[in-house]
């Protein structure tokens, strides 16, 4: 993929990488062989086939359920203090629990891995009508799948949807740069003038970074959910150089921050968020900080509380740029 130049006139290569969907399958494919062979087989030779079964089917479940939980421990260690109106009794907090520990299954063993399975209305070809056009930018190690639930929701209410893709591991400019290419393809495909972004993580760092390079002609407004705007603890384990950018009080991230958002811009955070820490990091200077709670990080882009409060603000959004 050829450089694109930026407003500034800086020449920004778009990333290039292993596809998540792949990753995804290779990753399955490893965790399911070991499961094989570490615990499935013994178990099969002593208990029995259905023994072995059932631990197959278990295994990875405990395994997404301890990651979920230590997710979690970790955000509330490093998190903001929730105020006393907006804490989580026992019932609702395992409500709120497992919505995410169900979403993270399901991304990860499905939305993910079988990308190429959950294509938006509009990418099938379906672009007709006369409504806004929303392109979704997904997180970290995340691709557009996770969005399936959403896009159907919004396809339904007469939205355009579109999703771009990222690779696993590149910097987040080029991540910009490749949504800058993204943009002009939604464009020349619905002959519209300007589309808006809808980001969830670290997807709002990669619209930021795409509005700095190139300027906001071509978009309407920006919304984002749960982006570490200011950073998270959780990626002082995350790899790659995408990665290292989220972490707190780098240069990187000092540098965007001094850029100006050049649309209306509005930012969706959750005081329960569960790898966003500090919870507030999402808080944004000049945007319209909507805040919520009882939903966790990742619930956000395919849960059906997000979206309504997602649908709410592009209504508020698109409603201010029509008066």
């Amino acid at each position: 993929m050829n450089e694109v130049i930026g407003v500034p006139g800086k020449a920004i290569s778009p990333a290039r990488g292993i596809p998540m969907w792949a990753l995804g399958v290779v990753a399955l494919t490893i965790e399911f062989a070991l499961w094989l062979w570490l615990l499935v087989l013994p178990v099969v030779q002593h208990r029995g086939v259905a023994a072995g079964i059932l631990c197959l089917v278990l295994g990875p479940l405990l395994l997404r359920l301890l990651i979920a939980f230590a997710s979690y421990v970790v955000s509330r260690v490093k998190g903001i203090e929730i105020p006393a109106e907006l804490r989580l009794g026992p019932i609702s907090w395992c409500r709120f629990f497992m919505a995410e520990y169900l979403q993270l299954c399901v991304q990860n063993l499905l939305l993910i891995p079988f990308r190429t399975l959950f294509r938006t209305a509009a990418e099938r070809g379906d672009t007709q009508g006369g409504g806004r056009v929303l392109l979704l930018q997904h997180g970290y190690l995340n691709n557009g799948g996770v969005w399936f639930p959403t896009t159907k929701a919004l396809s339904a209410m007469g939205y355009r949807v579109f999703t771009s893709d990222q690779p696993a591991f590149a910097s987040i400019d080029a991540m910009g740069a490749k949504l800058a290419a993204r943009i002009d393809e939604v464009l020349a495909a619905t002959g519209a003038g300007r589309l808006t972004l809808v980001a969830h993580s670290m997807g709002g760092l990669v619209c930021r970074a795409y509005l700095r390079s190139f300027g906001g002609d071509k978009v309407e407004a920006l919304v984002t959910m749960g982006s570490p705007h200011h950073g998270t603890f959780h990626a002082f384990v995350a790899n790659g150089e995408n990665g290292h950018q989220m972490r707190p009080g780098n240069a990187w991230l000092r540098e965007l921050s001094e850029a100006v958002v050049p649309v209306p811009f509005t930012s969706i955070y959750s005081v329960h968020d569960t790898v966003i820490s500090p919870q507030d990091s999402s808080v944004m200077p000049g945007a319209n900080n909507v805040r919520i709670s009882a939903i966790g990080h990742v619930s956000m882009p395919g849960g059906a509380r997000a979206r309504d409060v997602l649908v709410r603000e592009l209504g508020r959004l698109h409603a201010r740029e029509a008066s």
